[in-house]
């Protein structure tokens, strides 16, 4: 029979010390008001059971507003409105906390965009920030920021070099191998394949990149790569790049997509010239990913939670500012999973994974 931690509580301990609640709420909050020998019996008991203080619920006692910022692009729509579902009903779950979070959503996946946001930003109005990043110049903001004694955590997209505190989101080098090996084995380990993506200077998708990349060259050194060009997160930019592709290479048998946006534009491609016999692994669900793994244009979806991300970012963030926690490690990863035909019902969008978290 697994072993099953039992949580102690206030009236545990108040019983256990003949006290009252108030007064083991006082002994372990520090507050005045109790006897010395009473504060020191109180939190003697407290020791003996193994309590551990709920900082969050502590908070409550502070009468402290912690106010934290999210950075991050509000489309392509399909994978931001699960973002921004995640940071909701965090920070709905946050506000009895004293916690508010203020969104600060720029258009599109763009560098220079997010860089021109972040570096409008006051630190004084924040006591932390999430930053779904992109690129160097975000990196270098970041860094301000910390300078100014402004916590910074990154989820979805990374900045390596940077002085964020952690990163909550997908093992990108991971997720390239799992599509290396899915396209592999679809594919019989031999034909041509091209890579597509969003920004190649930006974490994830080089990595995911260069992992696939190295897969293939691997273990299946019969397929031969082609990479198509960038899309910028534009997904009319990503079907006209492998409408390109295909145009000059009609023999292509496979497409490895490392982002949301270049698996909807290539799912387009493939929809207009009618060839379902392309094998595509593709990243994210949304109603049109879904939609052509059901019918056929597309073979295998990897998903990477982006409700869970941005949930899970918003309640460290807030667990570091209150508690002063930090992870021993700083990569905190989403698990990747695998989405076929026979599984897609089970991913059918917010309501199939914000149970969980109710």
């Amino acid at each position: 029979m697994p072993y099953r931690t039992v949580k102690i509580t206030l009236k545990m301990i108040a019983e256990k010390a003949g006290t009252s609640i108030g007064t083991v709420d006082r002994a372990l909050m520090g507050r005045p008001g109790i006897h010395p020998e009473t504060k020191e019996r109180v939190l003697r008991v407290a020791r003996d059971l193994g309590y551990k203080p709920n900082r969050f619920a502590s908070a409550l006692g502070r009468k402290r507003i912690v106010h934290i910022g999210f950075v991050s692009p509000c489309k392509p729509a399909g994978f931001y409105d699960e973002v921004d579902q995640g940071v909701d009903r965090a920070a709905e779950e946050l506000h009895a906390y004293g916690v508010t979070v203020e969104k600060l959503y720029h258009n599109t996946q763009n560098p220079a965009e997010q860089a021109a946001l972040l570096e409008r930003v006051e630190p004084s109005r924040f006591d932390g920030l999430a930053v779904n990043c992109y690129g160097h110049a975000a990196a270098r903001q970041i860094d301000r920021l910390v300078r100014d004694n402004v916590p910074v955590i990154t989820f979805n997209t990374d900045a390596v070099k940077s002085s964020r505190l952690f990163y909550v989101g997908n093992n990108s080098l991971q997720s390239g191998r799992m599509g290396a090996e899915l396209l592999g084995r679809y594919m019989g380990g031999e034909g041509s394949v091209t890579v597509m993506g969003n920004f190649l200077q930006v974490n994830p998708f080089s990595e995911r990149f260069g992992a696939f990349c190295e897969v293939i060259h691997d273990e299946y050194p019969q397929i031969k790569l082609f990479p198509c060009a960038e899309c910028g997160g534009d997904e009319q930019a990503a079907a006209r790049n492998l409408y390109e592709t295909l145009s000059q290479l009609p023999s292509m048998r496979g497409v490895f997509c490392t982002s949301h946006s270049s698996t909807i534009g290539a799912i387009e491609t493939l929809r207009r010239l009618g060839r379902k016999d392309i094998v595509l692994i593709g990243f994210d669900t949304g109603s049109g990913s879904l939609d052509a793994l059901r019918e056929g244009w597309c073979d295998a979806l990897l998903f990477q939670d982006p409700f869970k991300q941005s949930y899970q970012a918003a309640h460290l963030l807030a667990r570091h500012i209150l508690e002063g926690w930090v992870p021993a490690n700083p990569l905190l990863h989403v698990e990747t999973s695998v989405v076929i035909k026979h599984n897609a019902s089970s991913y059918r969008g917010r309501e199939a994974f914000v149970e969980q978290y109710l």
